[in-house]
């Protein structure tokens, strides 16, 4: 009896009130974040999974499938010729405008952070994400006035013999590659910028004062050190790139059409909800089987200096 009043008279001492209260407090830190995440993506993404599992309603409207009826019909009409072609060339799209970004973008963030001063650097980064600063609708209308059959470009290529008189880049799809390399530059840039702000200056001077060549520094020490930021470049432009909307309608046109294209024609065209939510989790689903291919290769690019060093013996 006396062990049970000291353990209650324990229990409401004041550090153990504030202990339990700073614990209580950390735990909805916790929980109210993941709640909102919840609530606001896994519930949505779960809905449209069972919506790709109904059945469509040719009659109505695609919001009304028919009660009760799941098929797998969907996922099967989402690898057709035609469907699989449009997944084909968006994979194609974004796995060619994720490698040119990294072409682009590593040399730029390289620079910036090795070769500019630092009062320079900052300047620098604000002129990379200063296409942010403006609509991406415009952006994009500023380009089709510039890739018509009058705009600057266009006419440029026709002078030189690259493009027929009254031809333009409009609506092919080199005027969506560009349009999605310029459009997500930034997105490499910069965490690209910060993993090679990072590092260490002093293993770089170190490989030098033991005689390295350049090519070998960089393989062997500045490439796999800075390869977390271009992993993690590479998937956000990646992901966006795949299923981008409006790039490929208003660069493309019928020509340019790409998943993110179709699946909007689906939903809102055709109506036809089961259909378009299949494709949207088979979109998910290459994208993630894509992602994990990058993984690799991101490993493999952090086992060069093995290989450097195996090319110096």
């Amino acid at each position: 009896m006396h062990a049970a009043v000291e353990w209650h008279q324990g229990i409401n001492s004041p550090a153990v009130s504030r202990r339990l209260g700073r614990m209580v407090r950390d735990w909805w830190l916790v929980v109210l974040p993941f709640a909102f995440y919840a609530a606001f993506f896994i519930v949505p993404v779960l809905l449209i999974a069972l919506q790709s599992f109904a059945t469509y309603n040719g009659e109505g409207h695609g919001a009304n499938p028919v009660a009760g009826a799941l098929t797998f019909d969907n996922y099967l009409n989402v690898f057709t010729p035609t469907f699989r072609l449009v997944f084909a060339a968006s994979v194609q799209n974004a796995l060619l405008g994720t490698a040119l970004c990294i072409a682009i973008g590593y040399p730029v963030a390289y620079f910036i952070s090795t070769r500019c001063p630092d009062r320079l650097k900052p300047w620098l980064l604000v002129l990379v994400v200063v296409p942010f600063w403006t609509s991406y609708l415009l952006r994009m209308l500023g380009w089709r006035i510039l890739l018509g059959g009058n705009g600057i470009v266009s006419q440029a290529l026709q002078a030189v013999g690259l493009l027929r008189t009254g031809e333009s880049l409009l609506f092919t799809q080199t005027a969506v590659q560009l349009g999605l390399v310029y459009n997500f530059l930034p997105m490499m840039i910069l965490p690209i910028y910060v993993s090679i702000d990072r590092l260490s200056k002093d293993q770089r001077e170190a490989s030098r004062d033991l005689y390295a060549r350049p090519w070998q520094t960089f393989l062997g020490i500045t490439l796999p050190l800075t390869a977390p930021g271009i992993m993690a470049g590479a998937m956000i432009v990646f992901i966006t790139m795949t299923s981008d909307y409006v790039t490929p309608e208003l660069m493309g046109g019928a020509k340019g059409m790409m998943i993110g294209t179709l699946i909007y024609s689906q939903f809102l065209q055709g109506e036809n909800w089961p259909l378009a939510s299949a494709m949207a989790l088979s979109l998910v689903i290459v994208v993630v089987a894509s992602v994990v291919v990058m993984a690799g290769a991101a490993a493999a690019v952090q086992r060069l200096p093995a290989l450097a060093r195996r090319l110096t013996r």
